[in-house]
């Protein structure tokens, strides 16, 4: 499990030394991969496989397959069409031998259609996200799938969803309101729901005809798969204004650790009732529980606003690492309140499920854990902050040392100006300057376009002489 803790720096060894069957046993990152050999499965390039003999090749896309009990092997777009292309002359009709994600890039006509049921079963495991929009596969295979199942319409039944699997996650909604109500769990491992998803998920539980009973056991689901909170926030909104009725005074129930253990929190409750049913005492010792299942903008608003109250001197580091996405709806002057004195807390802050900063409450954030004597931009900082370095100054980034550069993880500068690419690419190439071969793969994060893609091509070249 921390394998993918190893800086990618710390990966350049050659083939000689390398074990390749402990490596793939292992769980690495993309970008610890591109350090290591193409031996490795999550790694292999198409150049190098074409080397390979046909036994090898099939023996290592048989390699990749789902097996019970062993982590899935990440392979990349291109990874999974080269797979599909080298195989294509010899396909098999047993389509558990491949990996799921790969069968999204096969062509349909190579599959008998006697099979073709099998066939979507098995590419009903896939991830359909890896394929790009712009192959349009999720509209073709399901055009596919229509004909091989016998389906007309939006309806879909149960043994229809049971097969396509995965596919509902790239569903609109005419087909989740028509469909079997088993639709709703294939739903839950979607990593993200368009709006349309959304609007018709709603359809479906505000029908009073699931099992679920406005979201009782739905919400808690989607919250373990990590959809966006933004879809999160939607989804509460609309159910809530469906179901409740404003009152006077704490008509709902005063909020209590019974109640926030129910997988329905905070569902039940409005604005208004949630501010005057949850207390400031039992807020301070229960904000952990309550921050993680609370998605709503304006019920997180009040949250803010009762723990000001609550520590009018300031909200302490322990407090702040408890606020999750909470955090998100802070103002600046919420955010001057804080203490980020620990590198704990600017680690909980800057956790991307729970949501991206505005550059300047970023800032902010990390400003003020700098301004503690003794903090600094190491490799653990860098690690935690990743894109949210791009909301630094010039002169901040000139405080990163090469040593914390090349223990960190590769980060994301896609948001970074010309300036901060510039400052952060000097900063790495005097980190792994040293390092040949592998320099270019550690260096590509903070390539800019312009002159230093030339002073790249300048260095490697003094390199190779």
């Amino acid at each position: 499990a921390m394998a993918t803790k190893i800086p990618s720096s710390l990966l350049v060894f050659s083939t000689d030394t390398l074990n390749i069957s402990a490596i793939n046993k292992k769980e690495w990152t993309s970008d610890q991969v591109s350090m290591l050999s193409p031996s490795v499965l999550q790694g292999f390039t198409c150049t190098s496989v074409h080397r390979m003999g046909k036994n090898r090749i099939r023996g290592m896309v048989r390699a990749c397959r789902p097996r019970k009990g062993r982590k899935k092997v990440e392979l990349k777009e291109s990874q999974l069409m080269c797979m599909s292309n080298l195989i294509k002359e010899d396909l098999s009709q047993n389509f558990t031998e491949y990996p799921s994600d790969m069968l999204l890039f096969i062509n349909s006509k190579d599959v008998n259609s006697a099979n073709c049921r099998s066939y979507f079963t098995a590419v009903g495991t896939a991830d359909f996200s890896v394929a790009s929009s712009v192959l349009n596969k999720a509209s073709l295979l399901l055009n596919e799938a229509r004909t091989c199942l016998g389906i007309s319409g939006v309806n879909l039944s149960r043994g229809n969803v049971e097969v396509i699997g995965n596919m509902a996650c790239t569903l609109d909604g005419s087909y989740i309101q028509n469909a079997d109500h088993l639709i709703l769990e294939k739903l839950k491992a979607c990593k993200d729901l368009s709006d349309s998803q959304v609007a018709a998920i709603e359809t479906v539980l505000m029908s009073g005809k699931t099992k679920y009973g406005f979201l009782k056991t739905f919400m808690p689901q989607l919250r373990n798969k990590k959809t966006k909170k933004n879809k999160l926030k939607r989804l509460f909104q609309q159910c809530s204004s469906f179901r409740l009725k404003r009152g006077a005074g704490c008509t709902v129930g005063n909020i209590t650790q019974v109640t926030v253990g129910d997988n329905s929190f905070p569902f039940g409750y409005d604005q208004t009732q949630f501010d005057l049913c949850l207390d400031i005492s039992f807020l301070k010792d229960n904000i952990n529980s309550i921050c993680t299942k609370v998605d709503d903008n304006d019920f997180q608003k009040i949250i803010l606003k009762k723990l000001n109250q609550a520590f009018p001197s300031g909200v302490s580091d322990e407090q702040v690492q408890s606020l999750a996405s909470v955090s998100r709806v802070a103002s600046l002057e919420d955010i001057s309140k804080w203490n980020v004195t620990k590198v704990d807390t600017l680690a909980a802050l800057m956790k991307a499920d729970d949501g991206s900063w505005e550059t300047a409450k970023s800032k902010a954030i990390i400003t003020k854990y700098l301004n503690t004597s003794g903090n600094s931009l190491g490799s653990i900082e860098l690690n935690n902050i990743d894109s949210n370095l791009c909301s630094l100054d010039t002169s901040t980034l000139r405080t990163i040392t090469p040593d914390s550069m090349r223990s960190a993880k590769p980060l994301n500068v896609t948001s970074c100006s010309s300036e901060q690419k510039k400052v952060l690419y000097d900063i790495s190439n005097t980190s792994f300057s040293s390092q040949h071969p592998g320099y270019y793969n550690l260096i590509t994060p903070y390539l800019g376009k312009s002159y230093r893609s030339f002073r790249l091509f300048l260095s490697l070249g003094m390199r190779c002489k």
